[in-house]
């Protein structure tokens, strides 16, 4: 009897820990809405840097940084912060391993379809480059299919999720 009793505590318990946990836990992994946008401009800046070395499009490539370097300061800040607040210590190691598979994963689509990979680079530089479609960097790299393929959820914030984590933090 006791025993039975022990297992349906433990039971609750579990459930309680699980249940109270999903929020504190999803809420660290998951990416504001900014970090979410970093991490797919990322996914597209790599693609775009394979494009250059792979398809000889180096001169379009650098016309894309330069035209959008003050813009991909900020996004490097954020990627960078997404990183520090999920992974603490080991965030440059974690950084660096996500830039190498997002570089890695854009050589392989390059291997398997070159000449669409080409050709679709070469009208990403193009649209990024023209004057009479301003857009973001960011913008237009969420635009692009693919462009979750970096794997991290948004946050799906709420009032009931972020004060419970506010108020997790502050104990």
């Amino acid at each position: 009897m006791q025993t039975k009793a022990l297992k349906r505590g433990l039971a609750a318990l579990a459930v309680a820990v699980t249940v109270a946990g999903t929020p504190a836990t999803s809420f660290a992994a998951c990416a504001t809405p900014k970090e979410s946008a970093a991490l797919e401009a990322r996914v597209l800046l790599s693609e775009l840097m394979v494009a250059a070395l792979s398809c000889n499009q180096r001169p379009s490539y650098n016309a894309v940084v330069t035209r959008y370097q003050g813009e991909m300061a900020g996004t490097g800040k954020a990627l960078k912060g997404y990183f520090s607040r999920v992974h603490g210590a080991r965030s440059s190691q974690e950084l660096n391993g996500f830039v190498t598979r997002m570089a890695n994963e854009a050589s392989q689509r390059s291997l398997r379809e070159f000449t669409q990979f080409c050709s679709a680079a070469e009208g990403k530089f193009a649209a990024l480059m023209d004057e009479r479609q301003p857009h973001s960097f960011e913008r237009f790299a969420s635009l692009q299919p693919g462009a979750s393929s970096h794997g991290v959820e948004t946050c799906q914030y709420t009032a009931s999720n972020t004060s419970a984590n506010t108020a997790a933090r502050t104990r």
